[in-house]
């Protein structure tokens, strides 16, 4: 059995080999950061592949993990992968991104929550997934059913996701203002 799974900026391939999985991650190198990959399962479950490194002139990541130990782990069958910024290198001065706030990269992140440089693909809506792709990232953490997303704010800037700004909540996360918002595992935003 072969699984293709594309994610934001590239793709893991998936092969059951006997009693192994080959999985194979490339990625376009953009010279941003490093980037991990990771397997998903049933129930947000999540297998960490490894760390893609440069190889001709893309990013790649190569490994054979047994079937019992993706078993284990609840991610075989596996049910899709993503590739994700595990570390930003740091932005020359300057860097429009930066100035403007956009990506945190280098923010401490509230307990619970990882990265999502992909924000899109949380969602089928086409409004709502655009307005989440020029944020650039979120903070993301699963949640039961779905999934809440911290967006840091400033009072002085445009209102970071105007679609479902009536579904925000204020709270203050690590010492600093986020908004909250929750989506259903179909990405429908929610309370």
């Amino acid at each position: 059995m072969e699984w293709c799974f594309e994610t934001c900026g590239g793709a893991v391939r998936v092969r059951q080999e006997g009693d192994r999985a080959s999985c194979q991650a490339l990625r376009a190198m953009t010279g941003e950061g490093l980037y991990k990959a990771w397997l998903l399962g049933q129930g947000g479950r999540r297998f960490l592949l490894g760390t893609l490194i440069p190889e001709g002139g893309a990013l790649k990541l190569r490994r054979s993990v047994t079937l019992t130990q993706l078993r284990e782990k609840g991610v075989w069958p596996p049910t899709g992968a993503e590739i994700a910024m595990a570390y930003r290198l740091t932005p020359a001065e300057g860097d429009r991104e930066t100035r403007q706030g956009k990506c945190p990269y280098r923010q401490e992140l509230p307990q619970g929550f990882c990265w999502e440089n992909c924000p899109g693909r949380l969602t089928e809506d086409r409004v709502l997934r655009r307005a989440l792709e020029r944020l650039g990232c979120v903070a993301l953490r699963e949640e039961g059913e779905g999934r809440c997303l911290a967006v840091p704010f400033e009072t002085d800037k445009p209102f970071p996701l105007p679609p479902i700004f009536c579904l925000a909540q204020v709270r203050e996360l690590e010492g600093r203002p986020c908004l909250l918002f929750f989506l259903d595992r179909e990405g429908r935003p929610g309370l």
